[in-house]
C-alpha cells in the first residue's frame, strides 16, 4: 500500500486519526519521505506480531540522574522570591541551581503503576507520527509541557516504555501532579508551569484537569469565560520557569520530541525559548486556544526554522495538534 502525502500542512478526521495514524503500529506502518508503506516488525524485526508485546516489555533502561545538593536548612522558597523579585536572566546560575536542587523530582526507580499497564500507545496519534519521523530512535529525550496525570492521552509515554527514552515531565496542577507522580514514570517531573515572559515568576493558575492554565492576564481571563460554567474558576498560586531554565538545570539542551499543550499559552512558551541554544527536533503543539489559532503559530515557528508536517485534529475537539520538525532533519 502506498499513499502519497502532500507536502504542507494537512489534516486527518477523527476517523483517519484513531484508525490510520494510529494503526501505525497495529498495522507495523512505516512512513518514510512523505510515502507510508506497510512493514512487518517495526518493535523488533527478528520477531512476529506475536512477540511484540513481551518484547517490548523486556526492553529496561537505567534512567537518568542529575547531581543535587538539596539541604533542609536552605530556606530556598525566600531565595527564590527575590530571584522572581529581580527578574533574573533564564541561565542566572543561581536560578539553574535552585531549580536542580529542589523543584526538579528523579525518575522514579519503581515499577510502573499504571491504569493499562499492558498499552504501547496513550497518546491520539502525535507518538507513532513523531516515532517514524525521527527513525524510531532509542535512548532520545522528550519533554512534556501539560504533562497532566502522566498517562492519559500521554505523548511521551509510548517513547519511554517503548524506546527507552529519557526526558521531563512538566505539570503546574499540583494534585495531577500528585497523580502523575503515582505513574512511577522513569522521567524527571517538576510541578510548575512553563514561564511565558523570558523569567522566573509565581503565577495565578486556573485549575481544571486538563483545562488547566495560567490565569493572571486579560486574555486568560477571557478564555476561561468562553469556555463557560463547566469551568469555575478555582486558583491557587503556581511558581513558573522558562522551558531553557529548566533544560539548563538538567543539563539537556538537545531535545528530541518537544509535546506542549498548556491551554492557550503555547505561543507565549514558544517566544521564550532560544532557538539557537536549544536544539528541538520535532513538536507537537495544541493551537485551538491560541489567540491567532494555528495560522499565528505556524508563522512563528516557520521563522525559527521548522517545517509544518501534520494537523492533527477530532471532531469532537478532543485533538488539535501541529507537529513541527526542524529543517534539515533526515531520518
Amino acid at each position: 500500500m502506498r499513499v502519497q502525502f502532500p507536502q504542507t500542512v494537512f489534516a486527518f478526521s477523527a476517523v483517519t486519526v484513531c484508525v490510520l495514524v494510529y494503526l501505525f503500529y497495529a498495522q507495523n506502518a512505516q512512513l518514510a519521505n512523505g510515502v507510508l508503506s506497510v512493514e512487518k516488525n517495526i518493535f523488533n524485526q527478528s520477531a512476529h506480531p506475536g512477540d511484540i508485546k513481551s518484547d517490548v516489555h523486556q526492553l529496561s533502561f537505567a534512567p537518568m540522574m542529575i547531581s543535587s545538593k538539596r539541604n533542609t536548612s536552605f530556606d530556598y522558597r525566600a531565595e527564590m522570591k527575590e530571584l522572581n523579585d529581580v527578574r533574573v536572566p533564564m541561565d542566572d546560575p543561581r536560578l539553574v541551581q535552585i531549580i536542580r536542587d529542589y523543584y526538579i523530582d528523579p525518575p522514579s526507580l519503581e515499577p510502573y503503576n499504571l491504569e493499562n499497564p499492558e498499552s504501547l500507545e496513550y497518546s491520539k496519534g502525535q507518538a507513532p507520527f513523531v516515532d517514524s519521523r525521527l527513525n524510531y530512535i532509542e535512548g532520545g529525550f522528550f519533554v512534556e509541557a501539560g504533562a497532566l496525570n502522566g498517562e492519559r492521552g500521554s505523548n511521551t509515554l509510548f517513547f519511554e516504555k517503548v524506546r527507552k527514552w529519557n526526558g521531563l515531565l512538566v505539570e503546574a496542577d499540583p494534585e495531577s501532579y500528585a497523580i502523575l507522580k503515582s505513574k512511577h514514570r522513569k522521567a524527571f517531573s517538576i510541578n510548575a508551569c512553563l514561564s511565558i515572559q523570558n523569567y522566573s515568576s509565581v503565577v495565578t493558575f486556573n485549575k481544571g484537569f486538563n483545562f488547566g492554565r495560567i490565569y493572571d492576564n486579560k486574555e486568560a481571563m477571557n478564555w476561561v469565560k468562553r469556555i463557560g460554567k463547566n469551568l469555575p474558576v478555582n486558583t491557587i498560586q503556581v511558581q513558573c520557569f522558562p522551558l531553557y531554565s529548566i533544560l539548563l538545570a538538567l543539563g539537556q539542551t538537545n531535545v528530541d520530541f518537544f509535546s506542549l499543550d498548556v491551554e492557550g499559552d503555547e505561543l507565549h512558551v514558544l517566544q521564550t525559548i532560544p532557538f539557537d541554544k536549544v536544539n528541538i527536533k520535532m513538536m507537537t503543539v495544541e493551537f485551538a486556544h491560541i489567540i491567532g489559532g494555528g495560522r499565528a503559530l505556524m508563522s512563528f515557528v516557520k521563522s525559527k526554522g521548522y517545517d509544518s508536517l501534520l494537523k492533527v485534529q477530532r471532531l469532537d475537539g478532543g485533538v488539535n495538534d501541529i507537529i513541527f520538525r526542524r529543517k534539515g532533519l533526515s531520518h
